[in-house]
């Protein structure tokens, strides 16, 4: 067996984790999900998903020689493995900020317009907030999604102001400034009363065939009060038989703004047949398990 990865067979053997006694077995069952992802999956990007999944539980051991391996395997892996060795190693400022150059590097000189676009999605998740002049113009004249990623960069700065200007995108007509906006908000903590009161508006004016609809839904429900959250799960259920990004989303909706009675649902979703949708489910169930691997 390949050393990089051994340590995805030994990890959680023993293994200990701060949640109720009776939840420890479905605790080790989640965690093993996303270190068999890690291990077997043939995508890239839910190697990526499953392992900062991990990185958040406490888990981290041996990732850094994964995504190491990885980044220097294939051009096409930098931009995932940077994310993830970001969040490895936010304590340590040099490496840290290299793996953010690097990025930075890719969202302002790559030549395909995708991954100058994953890029500085990477960045926006990574919680990077300065307006460098390039960021600040893709915010007032991108197009292609470009101009949603920007201001979320941005509006890591905490900023009423930079967050008011994410959430204007939700009453655009260009789907993806209203799509990539919602999605962008659902990371958030917090939203403000003018975000909410456009969620409000730009879900109500979806039609339920519209494929940002989830998006809405997903972060509305995220950032709503009791009533609504009750309101918007119905919504949110009603996409369990929905595309995979569906599903991935109904799965991330509920491990943020949902209760544990939504374990349930979370279970059904932890067996998906796409791989994904189940690195979703496993990291919502952790979530709401409030699991973490004891040091």
């Amino acid at each position: 067996m390949p050393a990089i990865i051994l340590f995805l067979t030994v990890l959680t053997a023993g293994t200990k984790y701060c949640c109720a006694q009776d939840d420890q077995f479905l605790c080790k069952e989640k965690i093993d999900l996303l270190l068999k992802a890690v291990r077997d999956t043939g995508s890239f990007f839910i190697k990526v998903h499953a392992a900062e999944n991990l990185i958040s539980q406490n888990v981290a051991d041996g990732l850094d020689t994964v995504f190491l391996s990885l980044k220097k395997s294939s051009p096409d892996y930098v931009i995932g493995a940077s994310r993830v060795l970001a969040r490895l190693h936010k304590n340590n400022p040099g490496i840290y900020q290299q793996q953010i150059n690097e990025l930075l590097a890719l969202f302002k000189y790559a030549k395909n317009s995708r991954s100058r676009l994953t890029a500085l999605e990477s960045l926006g998740k990574l919680g990077y907030n300065y307006p460098l002049p390039e960021i600040t113009a893709y915010s007032n004249t991108g197009t292609h999604g470009f101009k949603a990623m920007a201001r979320w960069v941005l509006s890591n700065d905490n900023s009423r102001n930079t967050e008011n200007k994410l959430s204007e995108l939700l009453l655009s007509h260009d789907i993806l400034d209203y799509r990539y906006a919602a999605y962008a908000l659902r990371f958030k903590q917090t939203a403000n009363r003018l975000t909410r009161r456009r969620l409000k508006i730009s879900f109500r004016r979806l039609s339920i065939n519209d494929e940002a609809r989830i998006y809405l839904a997903s972060s509305s429900f995220v950032h709503g009060n009791k009533k609504k959250k009750d309101q918007l799960k119905q919504v949110l259920l009603s996409y369990l038989n929905g595309t995979v990004g569906q599903r991935y989303e109904v799965a991330e909706a509920l491990g943020i703004g949902g209760s544990f009675k939504d374990l349930q649902v979370l279970q059904q979703l932890s067996k998906d047949e796409n791989a994904d949708v189940r690195v979703a489910a496993a990291n919502a169930g952790l979530r709401l398990l409030q699991c973490r691997k004891q040091n």
